[in-house]
């Protein structure tokens, strides 16, 4: 049954980016908060939850390309100008996606120490990334602000601070967290590094022969090795690296 709600879009879907806020910035959320707010819905009627639903039925049965506004609306046997009332382009919607996804993340706190809870926060971040239905390019850091990731982010600080990092010390720790799993996540969606390593034997052997005899000498003693690390190897110790690091730096100072 099709929803009749055709009022044009709100004055806030029309505005620029700039005056309306970024789609995934602080402004654009706090926006939408307060939207929510002092909207009434109808029992049946539109809402975000069954807007970012439909989008995601058109991004799984229709790939990425055939995820518009007019789609979803189509999806909910509705107008656009109806939709325009909760969404205002694709790169909301897209938005909207990316934190819905990051809503899966399990905040596991086992009580096992503060590293080994954020090894654990870290990995179902790195998997929920992996899984989520978005191409890198659209997906990684477009959430950042929204209360899926905020969940995130608020765990992993509180992590931290537990750990006794000062706030400015759980702040670098956890920014610097986030950033490495959205960019190995990133990279392996990408296929630049996969179970396997960055490349096949042969492809390894092929690429170690091609390198010129006066250049690139790490490379060339080394090359064998960073071609071949899988992306799970280098996931594993990229997250020791980095949490030996905060011990070091912030926990155990010289």
């Amino acid at each position: 049954m099709k929803d009749h709600d055709e009022r044009p879009a709100p004055a806030s879907a029309k505005m620029s980016g700039t005056e309306a806020g970024q789609p995934g910035s602080t402004r654009w959320w706090a926006e939408r908060a307060a939207a929510a707010d002092r909207r009434r819905p109808r029992t049946g009627g539109l809402s975000t939850a069954r807007v970012v639903e439909a989008a995601l039925q058109v991004l799984r049965e229709c790939g990425f390309e055939a995820l518009t506004v007019r789609a979803v609306a189509d999806r909910l046997e509705t107008s656009s100008g109806a939709l325009y009332q909760h969404i205002a382009s694709r790169d909301e919607l897209i938005v909207l996606i990316a934190d819905h996804y990051l809503g899966d993340v399990r905040l596991q706190g086992g009580g096992r120490g503060w590293r080994a809870d954020v090894e654990t926060l870290m990995r179902e971040m790195r998997q929920i990334l992996l899984d989520q239905p978005l191409p890198p390019s659209a997906a990684m850091g477009k959430a950042v602000w929204g209360p899926n990731t905020l969940r995130i982010i608020d765990a992993a600080l509180g992590l931290f601070l537990d750990a006794g990092l000062t706030d400015e010390h759980a702040t670098y720790a956890t920014a610097t967290m986030i950033d490495f799993v959205f960019g190995a996540a990133a990279i392996q969606r990408g296929g630049g590094r996969g179970p396997n390593g960055a490349t096949g034997t042969d492809e390894r052997s092929q690429f170690h022969n091609s390198l010129p005899a006066d250049q690139f000498p790490a490379l060339r003693t080394a090359g064998a090795a960073f071609l071949a690390a899988s992306a799970d190897d280098v996931f594993t110790n990229g997250m020791a690296l980095l949490l030996d690091g905060v011990t070091s730096r912030f926990l155990n100072p010289h």
